[in-house]
């Protein structure tokens, strides 16, 4: 099998570990709150950690992963996330909780940073957007592979929630796969000088602040999906576990779509169709009026809306084009990253929405910060640097 194989199953399997663990929790936020005498302000920060961490694992191993290599820093990543997800799953009271939470969300940061630069320079020229595509396919199978989890688990979670949480330490196994598999995409050459990361501010910004966009969007809906659907929607936990499986499915199938698409058409413009179905579908998916409240229309709006979030790995694709090898693995990961603490800071405030005003203003909420991100990723894009 050719080494971009291993470097593209090894890569996409870590991400959708990444995502399974990050997500995982959200099905359990009422055991949790009894379990460790939590509110909805303190779940969210709970949620959030995993996402602020993230930042300080993308800055950090994101220079190693330009100095050291890409396969050690993703070694690390992968088995450091699943190590503390097992570690949070047993967590004896909430400070250790929240300890191996934003511990996790750094490793989290490593792996994702390392794992989408190797599959994308492993690969052919000619399939980089197609093997991106697959990559980000991670995100779709790791939150599908959540529901299909909690509604294998659902008779018996209230006994079984920890066992439920420590599945997400499986990802250790594929430490000795990429070890074993996987080569290095960078050569370790001597340098006269270190990387000049200033020079490419001006993509930096516009990338951070579109990631931020695309996480602030996709976090408002999923990272309070289950409670919209459960405890303000009344949608059957069935259904909602169906819903996550099949639209997350649809989300995986989209990212290797786009990431086609991505070889032959122009990102930005790709990327633009994208953003308006996403601020179409986003009523319908957390209903913005009692009328649009029932499952069939959440179920359509949710599914559209997991289609359309599909260009994500369009933006990661876009930055990787326009930086050399040498700042890649930086750059790459601090916006992706703090795109991902912008999220978390949003998941944050929507908590105390919910908390002072309860569930029908997060609701709207919501929907407010979608349409308010996807204008950033707007802008963002339509002044991309050429």
């Amino acid at each position: 099998m050719r080494e971009y194989i291993h470097a593209t199953i090894s890569s996409t399997l870590s991400w959708a570990g990444n995502i399974y663990d990050l997500l995982l929790l959200t099905y359990v936020y009422s055991y949790l709150m009894q379990a460790f005498s939590l509110n909805y302000f303190d779940i969210s920060v709970l949620f959030a950690l995993g996402l602020i961490g993230r930042v300080a694992g993308g800055v950090i191993f994101g220079r190693l992963a330009d100095s050291m290599g890409r396969k050690p820093v993703m070694e690390i990543g992968t088995g450091g996330y699943a190590l503390f997800q097992g570690l949070m799953a047993l967590s004896p009271n909430a400070v250790f909780l929240f300890l191996f939470r934003a511990l996790e969300g750094v490793f989290m940061g490593a792996a994702w940073t390392a794992g989408m630069v190797l599959a994308y320079e492993k690969a052919p020229v000619s399939l980089r957007g197609l093997i991106t595509g697959v990559y980000q396919a991670g995100y779709g199978i790791g939150y599908a592979l959540t529901g299909l989890t909690y509604f294998i688990f659902l008779p018996h979670l209230s006994q079984d929630w920890r066992l439920f949480l420590l599945t997400g330490a499986l990802p250790l196994a594929l430490v000795p796969y990429v070890h074993l598999k996987v080569g290095e995409s960078i050569k370790k050459l001597e340098r006269t000088e270190r990387p000049r990361y200033r020079d490419y501010l001006g993509v930096l910004i516009k990338a951070t602040l579109a990631m931020s966009g695309m996480f602030i969007a996709y976090f408002s809906v999923f990272g309070n999906y289950t409670t919209i659907a459960l405890d303000y929607a009344r949608m059957s936990p069935y259904t909602l576990a169906t819903l996550m499986l099949v639209a997350n499915l649809i989300l995986a199938g989209a990212f290797v779509l786009y990431g086609r698409l991505a070889d032959s058409f122009d990102k930005r413009k790709l990327i633009i169709i994208s953003v308006i179905g996403l601020v179409a579908s986003a009523p319908f998916s957390v209903p913005l009026f009692r009328p649009l409240m029932n499952a069939a229309f959440m179920f359509a709006g949710t599914t559209a809306f997991s289609f359309f979030a599909g260009f994500w790995p369009l933006m990661p694709l876009l930055l990787a084009d326009s930086v050399p090898i040498e700042v890649r693995g930086f750059l790459s990961g601090f916006s992706y990253n703090v795109g991902g603490l912008m999220g978390g800071v949003a998941d944050i405030v929507l908590g105390v929405i919910s908390s002072v005003y309860g569930y029908s203003a997060l609701a709207k909420a919501i929907d407010g910060f979608v349409f308010f991100a996807l204008v950033l990723v707007f802008v963002s894009v339509i002044t991309w640097p050429k």
